[in-house]
């Protein structure tokens, strides 16, 4: 196998558009493995440790597109251009409309449209802090979908936004649904009065999708970024955000959610609820509320904040599996499992529904090994780690630098999938499927055929692997939920109606077969 590298200059594509690309090009036939990067310095890194960086490579400049890829030395490399060439065509006309119009700087659609409040950047985060202190000179709004922004920068753009009546979503910024409209990973749920603030995007993905099957609707669903309830950045985009939805007439409702913030962010949140009689339901995982006003509920998952917001909206929850399926469930495939199956391996593609379901096993099972642990002393990348329960988010910058997100591309959790099955310790297969807006068009159409592998390689060993999965998404996504369920049952998939009763149903397969 030779490196190739075809270096296009002053070719620029944003970060989603490369990541759907870069899978797309997979099925291009001779290639062993294939990347698609705009060659900032950062990015060359990525390609040399993957060991895809040619010379060419090594000479691009950050606003060069590089197209790497390895294969036979008698391919013929002009063929393979032409594949690519055909696939990213395919890719960026595929959302064009034919009234769009192209312009090839932000200055310049900000200037020529000053309706336009709200700018989404999508760059190198080198270039993301520069890109989104130019929108708020222009009195724009920023969604800062980019990561790699330092905490200090997020800090000074946060400050400026403030000072000029601007919010900041972000940096790390995957979802939000502001005015109907979805941004980055979202999905399409009913309009009504239900206002959200998360630092979590699929933890905010989980729960309006959670409302949506229970007919609750939203107002806002506002993303703030993952580390705005530090302490370092104060929450300042979640209390502005707050301001918003207390001064909005439409939204009676108000959810928070977040992995654990710092305590001086929880009190100064606590301190902001006070001020508003309106309905909260505070979803911080993992934390410790104590001292929140009358109006304001505290719940330890997403699927009590989905069922609490649902009541305060006067629904009555029908959303649950009943004890008694699931107990028939758990029993019917503990019956099957070999003496030596003992452990749960989750695999993720939402971090916050790794960490949500890491909650509900630690419950009863103990310590949860994972890359985003509970506890630092529970921190591993490898999903088999002998005699212990792993959960391990495959979303984590950690597995995706070069590489797509697994919403997108879930060939990284394939190889996972398969390295889990072939250990005679697992018991239990846990996974999640994200879909909606930015994510693959068919992701459990891809993921059957490995689940088959998988089920193969466990039968090596004698022993049958029980898979549990849960759909996060709506009917009304393109990917369609109820056909995603569908399709996993036909495979011998349970599928549960919220991820904490995946958790759940795990923990219950494996009670007491590890004392």
């Amino acid at each position: 196998m030779k490196i190739y590298n075809v270096v296009r200059k002053n070719n620029y594509y944003d970060s989603v558009t490369l990541m759907l690309i870069s899978k797309q090009l997979k099925q291009v036939e001779g290639l062993d493995d294939v990347s698609v990067m705009m060659g900032t310095p950062a990015n060359r890194v990525i390609l040399q440790e993957a060991n895809l960086l040619g010379s060419d490579g090594e000479d691009a400049g950050p606003n060069d597109l590089i197209l790497a890829f390895r294969a036979p030395e008698d391919i013929d490399v002009q063929w393979v251009i032409g594949k690519i060439d055909e696939q990213m065509g395919k890719k960026v006309a595929g959302g064009k409309n034919a009234d769009e119009i192209i312009i090839r700087s932000a200055v310049k659609a900000y200037q020529d449209d000053p309706e336009i409040n709200l700018a989404f950047i999508s760059v190198p985060g080198e270039y993301a802090a520069i890109e989104a202190e130019r929108a708020l000179k222009y009195g724009k709004n920023v969604f800062l979908f980019s990561d790699n922004v330092s905490i200090e920068e997020e800090a000074q753009l946060k400050a400026q936004a403030v000072q000029k009546g601007l919010l900041v979503m972000g940096p790390d910024c995957g979802t939000a649904i502001i005015g109907g409209i979805g941004i980055g990973f979202a999905n399409k749920v009913k309009s009504g009065n239900v206002g959200l603030i998360s630092a979590s995007g699929t933890g905010l993905q989980e729960v309006i999708c959670l409302l949506d099957a229970m007919e609750v609707g939203i107002s806002q669903a506002i993303g703030t970024g993952g580390r705005d309830l530090k302490e370092a950045i104060g929450a300042t985009t979640m209390l502005q955000a707050l301001n918003m939805l207390i001064q909005d007439n439409h939204t009676q409702t108000i959810v928070l959610i977040s992995k654990p913030p710092a305590k001086s962010v929880v009190d100064k949140i606590i301190s902001k609820l006070s001020e508003t009689s309106k309905k909260v339901v505070l979803c911080f995982l993992g934390a410790a509320i104590d001292h929140a006003p009358a109006n304001v509920t505290a719940v330890a998952t997403l699927e009590e904040a989905a069922l609490k917001t649902a009541d305060l909206s006067g629904r009555k929850p029908a959303l649950l599996a009943t004890e008694t399926k699931i107990t028939d469930w758990a029993r019917a495939a503990r019956e099957k499992l070999a003496t030596g199956q003992k452990y749960v391996r989750a695999l993720y593609a939402g971090g916050t529904l790794c960490y949500e379901t890491m909650l509900v096993l630690g419950e009863t099972l103990g310590p949860i090994y994972s890359n985003i642990p509970l506890r630092k002393e529970l921190l591993t990348m490898d999903v088999l780690v002998a005699g212990q329960h792993t959960a391990i988010d495959l979303g984590d910058d950690h597995f995706t630098m070069g590489k797509p997100h697994p919403m997108i591309d879930g060939s990284l959790r394939d190889e996972h999938i398969l390295k889990v099955a072939g250990d005679p310790q697992t018991a239990v297969l846990l996974l999640d499927v994200v879909i909606g807006y930015g994510a693959a068009d068919d992701p459990v159409g891809e993921l059957v055929p490995v689940l088959e592998e998988a089920k193969k390689a466990a039968a090596a060993h004698g022993n049958t692997l029980a898979i549990v999965a849960y759909v996060c998404g709506t009917n009304q996504d393109e990917q369609n939920k109820a056909a995603q369920i569908a399709k996993l049952q036909q495979a011998g998939v349970v599928v549960t109606t919220t991820n904490a009763q995946a958790a759940r149903l795990a923990r219950m397969i494996v009670a007491g077969r590890n004392s």
